[in-house]
């Protein structure tokens, strides 16, 4: 398979060129498979839904060759993708920007006008950016989110605290059927929090069933410095069900598929377009993404590469599937370093066979790795100690208590100025002296994550990325 590393420099390389042209500061990521850069705006005032803001200045990350994704400031984040490829200069990438923002905000008047017809008392969070409103007997930080009708976020603080949700689909509810009153959805979204929660519960005790639990470690004063600390007896790694992400709409419609990937165990997200799959990557990390290779003006291709631009991921192993073969579209596929090019769907069944190969390789997977430090927990062991490094896939703990490979914990960490603990099930896939290295700790695969947690967890890379 060829290396598409050099192929994706040269890409950044022109970016680079094309925008130092038209006089914007910009800078490489660390990695150099995408850049940061700052723009000045207008003074032309951005309407919104809560009045007019002024934004002087916006920072956008390049993904892919033909996209940037808007970081700063958090009005703009909640943005979609924005095509540059036709943008000769600043004011053209301006004039795309704010045309983003104006179709934005007429979704976002359209769904509360709908919801105040109903008699829904709704508002505006993040900038003006995305509509908030609160179901009755639910907390006032129980908000749920909306960008458009058929799209409604439930929240994960109140009932849905805390349980072990296994991606953004389960918390999504469409809101655009025909419903006479604020009341009826009230009901239908406190059924839905009910039926999620009951999956969820279920979900977990299925796993306290299975596991081991380790016994607590001694709470009394933390043992000195040169002295073991006896190792607790291993617990079964938690049940980590592997997710795919779906791009195109033949894929998402292809009823057989979903089913066979659902019974071999895979949770499976959905995205219509590349720039709605960036989104969705931009919130969760899939083990897989299965796209078609025409997407409308993007393609297969062009999603493959553009995923490399997203922080923390340095390869995303994606199959992409064609509607008849196509020599062009087949080398285009090896040339990004996809996983597979097909062309005729094979029996599900076997085929998805054959994507667990992929997903069991590690080497298919990579993310990058941030350093740093700060505070962890094991709760069910009772101590504590530093994360030194994390990534979308795991983290690696400083600590001197000693697991065994493949057994599973319970750990939380501390973001640091977010004032949010991102709790997680791991599997210890290796022990610092096993790496040949004088680190002391283990090396923790994420398995289960709330999906409230994981997207904060990924902002906060984001963050990294961009301030590094």
């Amino acid at each position: 398979m060829p290396e598409s590393k050099p192929q994706l420099e040269r890409t950044q390389q022109r970016q680079l060129d094309r925008f130092t042209r038209m006089g914007l500061a910009v800078r490489p990521m660390p990695d150099g498979r995408s850049l940061l850069v700052s723009m000045p705006l207008r003074p032309a005032p951005f309407e919104g839904l809560t009045g007019a803001q002024t934004i002087d200045r916006v920072v956008f990350a390049t993904v892919g060759a033909d996209h940037v994704k808007c970081l700063r400031p958090r009005a703009l984040f909640g943005l979609p993708m924005l095509d540059v490829r036709r943008c000769s200069d600043a004011a053209a990438i301006e004039t795309a920007l704010r045309d983003a923002w104006r179709t934005r905000t007429r979704e976002l008047r359209d769904t509360a006008r709908t919801l105040a017809e109903r008699g829904v008392e709704v508002g505006a969070t993040e900038g003006a950016s995305v509509l908030a409103f609160s179901l009755p007997g639910e907390p006032r930080d129980a908000r749920l989110m909306a960008v458009r009708i058929d799209e409604t976020i439930l929240p994960s603080v109140g009932r849905l605290s805390g349980l072990p949700l296994e991606g953004l689909e389960e918390r999504v509810f469409d809101a655009s059927v025909a419903l006479d009153s604020g009341a009826e959805l009230g009901c239908r979204l406190g059924t839905r929090i009910e039926e999620i929660e009951r999956i969820a519960r279920t979900r977990e005790e299925a796993r306290r069933q299975r596991a081991v639990r380790a016994p607590s470690a001694t709470r009394a004063t933390p043992p000195a410095l040169g002295i073991a600390i006896p190792s607790p007896a291993p617990s079964d790694a938690p049940i980590r069900r592997p997710k795919v992400l779906l791009v195109g709409n033949l894929l998402i419609q292809n009823a057989p598929l979903r089913e066979a990937l659902k019974r071999q165990g895979y949770v499976a997200a959905t995205a219509r377009s590349e720039t709605e799959a960036l989104t969705r990557l931009a919130g969760t990390t899939p083990d897989l993404i299965l796209s078609q290779y025409v997407l409308g003006r993007s393609d297969g291709a062009s999603l493959a590469q553009a995923t490399r631009a997203l922080p923390g991921i340095a390869h995303m192993p994606i199959v992409l599937f064609d509607d008849t073969p196509h020599a062009g579209r087949r080398e285009a596929a090896r040339a990004v370093g996809a996983a597979g090019y097909v062309t005729a769907l094979p029996d599900p069944a076997r085929f998805v066979e054959k994507l667990d190969q992929i997903v069991d390789r590690p080497r298919d997977r990579r993310f990058k790795r941030y350093p740093l430090r700060v505070a962890a927990r094991l709760p069910e062991l009772g101590a504590s100690c530093l994360a030194t490094e994390v990534g979308r896939g795991g983290i690696f703990l400083a600590t001197e208590i000693d697991l065994a490979l493949h057994s599973g914990l319970q750990a939380e960490i501390a973001l640091p100025d977010s004032g949010r603990h991102v709790v997680f099930a791991g599997e210890v896939l290796y022990r610092g002296d096993q790496q040949g290295t004088r680190r002391q700790g283990l090396g923790v695969r994420f398995c289960t994550m709330t999906e409230a947690d994981e997207s904060a967890l990924i902002a906060y890379l984001s963050w990294l990325e961009a301030n590094a």
